[in-house]
């Protein structure tokens, strides 16, 4: 059987029965992994945590500056449920039946199991665990949604719902001093107000996945259908 977080870390000298004891009430009441206590709150290094992690569980650690998140594998969680579990999406491998379903999936705290039995259960994927700081795991979260949402509004940015015609107006360019300075004196509810009804549609739906209220691919299934009740 698996080590569990309170031998690990008790073994390698890195917390008390104590410590543990008052990590695991902070991490039921703020419903975050053990890990993501002991190093914010308790001040272990993340990197002899990792290390001990790696040593007693025999899990992969991967390369921080070289690991990538697939866009693909992203779209399997919120960036909301990566956060508080302090995971990330690497990859998606396997065929379309759930059997064959495997998400390749960072972790900050290998041992937190009632995380992986909830990822599991949303995805419908055998979770397959690598491990990472958790320093890279909040980069990594951030700048892979960051992507994926900027991929989502430049996509509706060709046509929303129906509205005939490439939507003209293009982002406020940033690459000289003068740009930045002629949109930065501008009032924000002014850029609003110039904004046109392409814009703003690709805003709202930036909002519904950024709190992962909608996916991609749900609302462009309501694209497609109603662009096809409307053809009929």
């Amino acid at each position: 059987m698996p080590k569990t977080f309170e031998q690990i870390t008790v073994d390698a000298g890195l917390l008390s029965r104590a410590d543990v004891s008052r990590a695991r009430e902070l991490s039921e009441e703020r419903g975050v992994p053990l890990a993501v206590i002991a190093i914010r709150e308790l001040g272990v290094d993340e990197v002899a945590l990792l290390t001990a992690f790696r040593r007693e569980l025999r899990i992969l650690a991967v390369d921080p500056g070289a690991v990538r998140p697939d866009l693909e594998a992203l779209r399997e969680l919120t960036r909301d449920v990566c956060r508080r579990l302090a995971v990330v999406p690497l990859q998606v491998r396997g065929g379309a039946a759930r059997e064959d379903k495997v998400l390749w999936l960072a972790m900050a705290d290998p041992t937190d199991t009632a995380a992986m039995a909830e990822i599991e259960r949303v995805t419908g994927a055998v979770v397959d665990v690598a491990l990472l700081p958790l320093s890279a795991i909040d980069e990594l979260i951030e700048r892979g949604y960051k992507q994926l949402n900027t991929q989502v509004v430049k996509r509706e940015r060709t046509r929303a719902f129906g509205v005939p015609g490439p939507i003209v107006t293009q982002p406020h360019a940033r690459t000289t001093d003068e740009r930045i300075e002629s949109t930065a004196t501008m009032p924000f509810h002014q850029l609003a107000e110039q904004a046109d009804l392409g814009v703003r549609v690709a805003a709202l739906v930036k909002v519904l996945v950024d709190r992962g209220l909608i996916k991609e691919a749900d609302y462009e299934d309501a694209v497609r259908d109603l662009m096809k009740t409307r053809a009929d």
